[in-house]
């Protein structure tokens, strides 16, 4: 295949493509990492390109890892990863210090722990370990990971790839992928989001030219061909160099002559070139090298073997020579592991055995490597390709490789393990379990619908278990408030609850919580809430289900009316000690910490960082996601435009590639994505966001953020009377929710009214939202109440409005809302120059220019400085500098990096990456007017 003068066929016509990788690997080697997609259809030559730019960077000082993904191995957990670092970590194990550390459950998943699959998620925690693996390893020396075949790699390697693809910059690392197009995997969601990667690079090798194709034929065939024959050898292969290569064989053994043949033969010879070569190299060996040829088709990679020898009565000592018959023959490639020279050949062999035969022979695959005591994967890679037929070693070996699948990190194998099983199907007595396991997987992997019916099966099958149809009450019926009707979570909660011992007091209360929080959902109203607060108020003991139920009614009414203070008891109650904390970090202690935020209490910055330490400590990627939602809104109310839209960020990341998607989180966190791009300018951005929210349950509190959201957009369009009519919708929804701290229907409404001129309207809406704030209590959202109120009356021409504004500006002061207490002072100031008090306005407007600034508020910020000079002043710097001036992440950073932690160990603790953590610093030194690391101790952090 082409000489040591002339390039093989795949790198004919390439100089632009290896120019491309080439490029990209000096960029990786100034820590600049980079992504590179080469994609074209079978035979393109991506291989080719894939050994060159690993031979190039080798010589060029990168350390080089490989894989090569597989049909067989698609289920493998973290195959295509272990592939890539698993030999290298043992000689490497520093690469596995620190964050790095849970890295290990992909290579040592304790296979012979046992217990059951889908309790314990770790698969966050093993990326977030990889990531640092890979940071270890490029600190070193300069790295290239290259993956062939990507549309065969399996999923949690996927997840790893498009992980650390969206973490590369500051990396010395270079990705250098081959994906074939055309494959119905390519719509793998994973796979199209690493194909889409804005920093990423695509490049897809072209067809070869007719003068590269004249090139290939002269040099296969020995005489320079005519054009016309050349011609119909471009149109029978479209230029595919494989498939041409192929070709020119076939006529090579047929003695036809390029330069006096009829092009006809071109046509009869082209679609089937490549099976036809393959079977006639195979027709001149031996029988010993077809049985290993076939063995080696049905075994995959790298074969084990004692089961190739079983598999072909072949002695060890006579696959040697066969093998190598094989890779003379251009079938197998020459280097280690055993496998085919490309995978069309592997086709070829593979399905040239009727469908019988490759059944039978993967059963015996599977029943030698179970014999051999072979990993449990390797076994249920086998296994997984036979039909059902209730054998009891199939179900066995496919349960076993789902455990070794969940204790790795990678729950949608294990998944699709546990389903194959269920269709085999397992034995009854089995049968309870691997759905409860399943349903559990199903949570996991965040696939609701499936989940919910595995779930309920295995719920009422377990009729004696009592414990253990509590804690999947409490699992499913969660699932269902967001993936059906709430009246079915309510209906599961309420079951399970009157199914439980009266003894299971703190079970039946955790379950009592559920039935609650389907209120927000739409759920029964007056009758059940009035039962479960009966409920907690005869409850007994502080176990996790009383503190539950207090985080529920917390936030149940702070939502409907109840005051601040009686909201703020119940939450910090529930999460005293943390033992809700410990418990339910990703559920009902969000809804207590969310109280706190609603009521703008500083601790639950602290409570959010808990969560989130605890979600990446357990790996539960849907407790991360969470947090990362209810973090952004919490900075979104305090005004941290920047550290929102990090954390929103954030979620999006944490929250991809899961099965069903994350339904309910999705409307919250893409609702608050909206308000954070409106607040910075970016109106583009902020249809972008909202058009990402979904289409959350009715009613529900998601419902309402959505619909909050786009009526906020409308508003910054000034669509008025559209903006009206979706707040008549608005208003229908709401249903008990009054809190204008949660949903201020009556500030949107007067925002609405008064750009349709109807002034004494608005006034009144406002008005009414004023009374249901004080009501609350807190001062963040009485000053934005009053900041509607004072502006609708200042529409209105109302002189009462400068005193509103005034309490409004006086009120804000006294909270952590800074965005809100810049806008109050733009109001009041923008009044008082209208009413011709030019001198009283200048302090508030250059006091919201500046906390404007700070915020990341672009609009505001203009806004308010086109008044100040309107108003004869001029714009002051007294925040842009100083420890005010710095947002909480960049004062996080800062104060970590003053107690002498390095970058690397800041970024671990605070879970981002090293290039943030130094662009926090950079930020940081600018706004305090310091150069380095060792003035920050006298900045006053």
């Amino acid at each position: 295949m082409g000489t040591a003068s002339t390039p093989t066929p795949a790198l004919l016509e390439r100089d632009a493509d290896l120019e491309a990788l080439a490029t990209a690997r000096r960029a990786a080697s100034t820590g600049q990492g980079r992504f590179v997609i080469v994609e074209g259809g079978a035979g393109m030559g991506k291989s080719a390109l894939l050994t060159a730019t690993r031979t190039a960077a080798i010589d060029e000082g990168f350390e080089v890892l490989t894989a090569q993904a597989s049909e067989l191995e698609r289920q493998y957990a973290f195959g295509v990863v272990r592939q890539l670092f698993e030999a290298r970590t043992r000689r490497a194990p520093n690469w596995l210090e620190g964050a790095a550390a849970s890295a290990a459950h992909a290579f040592d998943p304790a296979e012979s722990a046992g217990g059951a699959v889908g309790f314990n998620d770790v698969s966050l925690a093993v990326l977030h370990g990889l990531y640092w693996l890979t940071v270890n390893a490029c600190a070193e020396t300069p790295m290239m990971l290259t993956v062939d075949d990507l549309h065969w790699c399996d999923q949690a390697s996927l997840r790893f790839l498009a992980y650390i693809g969206r973490r590369l910059e500051g990396m010395s690392l270079i990705v250098v992928v081959g994906l074939r197009s055309g494959e119905p995997s390519r719509q793998d969601p994973v796979l199209a989001d690493i194909a889409r990667q804005s920093d990423g690079i695509v490049i897809a090798p072209a067809p070869l030219s007719e003068p590269a194709v004249a090139q290939l034929l002269e040099e296969r065939l020995g005489a320079p061909p005519h054009a016309r024959f050349t011609a119909a050898c471009c149109r029978a292969t479209g230029g595919n160099p494989l498939f041409l290569d192929e070709l020119a064989r076939a006529m090579q053994a047929d003695r036809v002559r390029p330069d006096t043949a009829n092009p006809d033969v071109v046509a009869d010879l082209g679609p089937r070139a490549v099976s036809r070569t393959v079977f006639m190299r195979l027709a001149r060996l031996e029988d010993d090298a077809v049985a290993l040829a076939r063995a080696v088709a049905v075994l995959g990679e790298g074969g084990d073997l004692g089961v190739l020898s079983a598999m072909t009565d072949l002695t060890p000592a006579a696959i040697e020579p066969a093998a190598r018959a094989l890779v003379r023959a251009e079938i197998l490639r020459p280097e280690p592991p055993l496998g085919f020279l490309h995978p069309l050949i592997r086709d070829a062999v593979y399905h040239e055995l009727s469908s019988l035969e490759r059944e039978a022979r993967h059963a015996q695959a599977a029943q030698l490597l179970r014999a051999a005591g072979r990993p449990a994967e390797s076994v249920a890679a086998h296994a997984i390709a036979l039909p059902p037929s209730g054998q009891g070693w199939v179900v066995e070996s496919l349960h076993d490789a789902a455990r070794v699948a969940a204790q790795r990190g990678a729950v949608v194998s294990a998944v699709s393990y546990l389903r194959r099983a269920i269709d085999e199907p397992p034995e009854p007595d089995q049968h309870a379990q691997i759905l409860l396991e399943l349903g559990m997987a199903e949570v996991m992997a965040i696939d609701p619908a499936p989940a919910t019916e595995h779930l309920w099966a295995a719920y009422a099958t377990l009729e004696h278990d009592p414990l253990m149809r509590a804690r999947i009450a409490e699992i499913l019926s969660r699932m269902l408030l967001v993936t059906g009707p709430p009246d079915e979570a309510i209906a599961v909660a309420r079951q399970a609850r009157h199914d439980l011992p009266a003894e299971m007091g703190d079970a039946r209360r955790a379950l009592a919580a559920v039935e609650l929080f389907a209120a927000n959902f739409g759920g029964p109203d007056l009758d059940t809430r009035q039962r479960l607060v009966h409920a907690l108020q005869t409850a007994d003991g502080d176990g996790p289900g009383t503190r539950m139920i207090k985080a529920v009614l917390a936030w149940d009414l702070a939502v409907a009316g109840g005051s601040a203070v009686e909201c703020i008891d119940l939450a910090t109650a529930a999460l005293a000690d943390g033992t809700l904390m410990a418990k339910d970090a990703g559920f009902t202690s969000v809804v207590a910490a969310s109280v706190l935020a609603l009521a703008d209490r500083d601790e639950v910055l602290d409570l959010w960082e808990a969560a989130l330490r605890v979600g990446h400590h357990r790996g539960f990627q849907l407790t991360v996601a969470t947090v990362h939602v209810w973090r952004g809104w919490t900075w979104l109310r305090r005004g941290d435009l920047a550290d929102a839209d990090d954390a929103l960020r954030q979620y999006v990341m944490a929250s991809e590639h899961r099965a069903g998607g994350e339904i309910a989180g999705r409307a919250y966190g893409m609702a608050y994505l909206t308000r954070v791009r409106l607040e910075q300018g970016d109106h583009a951005g902020a249809r972008e966001a909202l058009a990402q929210s979904g289409d959350p349950t009715p009613c529900s509190d998601g419902d309402i953020q959505r619909r909050r959201a786009a009526i906020e957009l409308l508003l910054a369009e000034q669509s008025w009377a559209t903006a009206l009519d979706a707040l008549d919708v608005y208003r229908g929804r709401l249903r008990r929710v009054v809190n204008p701290a949660w949903a201020p229907y009556g500030s949107l409404r007067a925002r609405a009214l008064c750009g349709l001129g109807r002034t004494d309207e608005a006034v009144a809406a406002a008005a009414d939202e004023v009374d249901a704030a004080r009501r609350w209590g807190v001062p963040g959202t009485v000053g934005a109440s009053l900041r509607a109120l004072g502006t609708a009356l200042d529409a209105d021409g109302s002189p009462e409005c400068l005193t509103v504004l005034d309490e409004a500006a006086a009120t804000t002061a006294q909270s952590s809302a800074r965005l809100e207490h810049a806008k109050s002072l733009v109001a009041l100031g923008s009044a008082r120059r209208r009413r011709g008090r030019p001198a009283d306005a200048r302090e508030p407007l250059a006091r919201a220019v500046e906390l404007a600034t700070v915020c990341g508020a672009s609009p505001l910020a203009a806004q308010a400085l086109d008044e100040l000079r309107a108003a004869g002043g001029r714009r002051t710097a007294r925040s842009a500098f100083g420890p005010d001036a710095l947002t909480p992440s960049e004062r996080r950073v800062a104060v970590l990096a003053a107690a002498g932690h390095t970058n690397k160990a800041i970024a671990q603790q605070l879970y981002v990456t090293p290039k943030t953590v130094e662009v926090h610093l950079s930020s940081a030194y600018r706004k305090l007017g310091i150069a380095s690391r060792s003035e920050l101790e006298g900045c006053g952090l």
